[in-house]
């Protein structure tokens, strides 16, 4: 049985080996020709959205035209990044803070705070998801169900957590109780809460297959409508994107963090947010997900068919920032 999520280990990738001298700006018709060639590569199927920032402000959007890309794709992780958004939200309304202990929203619940959740930083561990996850898929029936209640009882069971308070460990149980919380703070479901309080349309929804995991890692995009959630969130007008280091942060190393439910560092005239994600659950479904925006000028989602070695996500990254900043050369 294969890892259900990929680890998020992305720090050596979208930096300045690959964009030196370099400014991002979309080349679209180039990003489409180094993804066609990714997946031919990869032997695999898949859909691109692509978004621009132009001159005047004004951002736009596209998604692939083949005709047998799928209308909404799985985000696998790169859910954990509108959970993160959502969580901001209600802190900007005062409803919740990054101080926050958890216990004063969901009771019987670890010691630890909303921002340690938010970074993986909280010490929670082993990821008990993983084995539980092939038992919720294809069971989140209503938009408002998902498994989180059970990811905290899983938590309170241990005796001891495997992790360390401070350190940086990926695991989805994190984002699982940054569910609870936020249905707590807003005393309503979390998808209801994340929709309305980020604005979003009917182009990001939970998924009808893996839905019971909606706060870290269940919900599913039609590619340009996760574009346009990027330039909201995490472009250069957004809080997250004028100063992520004013936020939740935790250093990876080489100059990248991990922040608001996606890995970023400062580059050129801004910041690169970027995530990869995977759900690779025996015969049952192997996706994955790439969620990328370059200095706020330029953002993409690629979403594929099949699980693929780091080593093919990284020509992945390569092939698209090369695409962005050098148009392909």
């Amino acid at each position: 049985m294969r890892s259900f999520l990929t680890r998020c280990i992305f720090l050596v990738w979208t930096f300045p080996a690959f964009a030196q001298g370099g400014q991002a700006q979309m080349n679209a018709a180039e990003l489409v020709i180094a993804y066609d060639r990714w997946l031919v590569a990869q032997s695999t199927t898949g859909a691109l959205g692509m978004g621009m920032r132009l001159e005047d402000g004004r951002w736009v959007t596209v998604q692939s035209a083949d005709a047998n890309a799928p209308g909404f794709g799985e985000l696998a992780s790169v859910s954990k990044s509108i959970t993160a958004a959502c969580a901001l939200q209600l802190v900007e309304a005062g409803r919740l803070d990054w101080s926050d202990r958890l216990p004063m929203h969901l009771g019987t619940a670890p010691d630890v705070t909303v921002s340690e959740l938010i970074t993986h930083t909280s010490g929670l561990g082993p990821d008990s998801t993983q084995a539980t996850m092939p038992f919720w898929l294809d069971r989140a029936t209503d938009p408002s169900l998902h498994f989180s209640d059970h990811v905290l009882s899983a938590v309170n069971a241990r005796d001891t957590q495997s992790g360390t308070r401070g350190t940086y460990l990926y695991n989805n149980e994190n984002y699982a109780l940054l569910g609870l919380v936020i249905e707590a703070a807003s005393g309503h479901p979390f998808w209801e809460t994340c929709r309305d309080v980020l604005d979003l349309n009917d182009d990001i929804s939970p998924s009808p297959r893996t839905g019971g995991f909606q706060p870290w890692g269940g919900l599913q995009a039609k590619p340009r409508g996760y574009v346009r959630f990027l330039e909201a969130q995490y472009g250069p007008d957004s809080i997250i994107g004028d100063d992520p280091f004013a936020l939740p942060h935790v250093a990876l190393g080489d100059g990248a963090f991990y922040g608001l439910g996606i890995v970023f560092r400062a580059f050129g005239n801004g910041y690169n947010f970027w995530h990869f994600g995977a759900l690779c659950i025996s015969d049952r479904l192997n996706i994955g997900s790439y969620g990328v925006i370059w200095e706020g000028q330029a953002a993409a989602l690629a979403v594929y068919e099949g699980c693929h070695d780091w080593d093919a996500m990284a020509a992945l990254d390569g092939a698209m920032a090369r695409a962005v900043y050098w148009g392909g050369k």
